[in-house]
């Protein structure tokens, strides 16, 4: 099995590129190259990142390989940004006040996604078994929500926002309006209907990240 810096030192080889040509496009001096290929200081992730991305193969085929010698397989990446990591206060505030988002913690998202996107963590049980405390739960505040997305709401008045399923209930017989409501995957947490607590919905969730241990 080949280490990370045979792997390394392989794709540098088939560019055909010095150790400072290629630390030059990755950000780092071709002193950092040659630890990395004598398999010294292991390379920071966003330095793994970089060059996943320069050689057009995964992350993970760097760190852990894919097969050796001429076996090996190179798997195409998409690009990756990284963008906040909010609590359901911090969401909440940035939902009323359309702020910048105000969070030490970020988490890679495809480019594809808008600018605008933000994770939020999950917290407490009103979601399962769908969502789970801790999970993340990627939020596109430009997507309008359909029937049966999930989406993150806040409630009038407050700042903390709330995450649930979108589901449009046509029209009240007296006011002749449009209502909705925001229903838990929990059935031991009531149903929120627009009727009686207004709420503003924040964006759609349109990725759902967790961990299995």
């Amino acid at each position: 099995m080949s280490t990370l810096g045979q792997r390394l030192y392989r794709l540098r080889k088939d560019k055909k590129l010095a150790r400072d040509a290629l630390g030059s496009k990755i950000g780092v001096s071709k002193t950092s190259v040659k630890n990395w290929e004598d398999d010294e200081n292991p390379p920071k992730f966003e330095h793994l990142q970089a060059m996943a991305e320069f050689f057009g193969c995964s992350i993970e085929y760097l760190t852990d390989g894919i097969g050796d010698g001429d076996n090996f397989k190179v798997v195409k990446r998409k690009p990756v940004k990284y963008v906040p990591v909010l609590n359901y206060t911090q969401a909440g505030e940035f939902c009323e006040y359309h702020d910048d988002a105000i969070t030490d913690e970020f988490e890679p998202v495809s480019i594809e996604y808008s600018d605008r996107v933000y994770w939020v963590v999950i917290e407490g049980s009103s979601m399962q078994p769908d969502f789970y405390e801790n999970d993340l739960v990627l939020i596109d505040p430009d997507a309008q929500p359909n029937p049966s997305d999930f989406v993150l709401a806040l409630k009038s008045g407050e700042k903390k926002s709330i995450f649930k399923r979108y589901r449009p209930k046509g029209f009240d017989e007296e006011t002749k309006e449009e209502f909705y409501h925001l229903v838990p995957s929990n059935p031991d947490y009531p149903i929120i209907d627009s009727r009686f607590v207004e709420f503003t919905v924040c964006g759609v969730a349109v990725e759902h990240r967790k961990k299995l241990r």
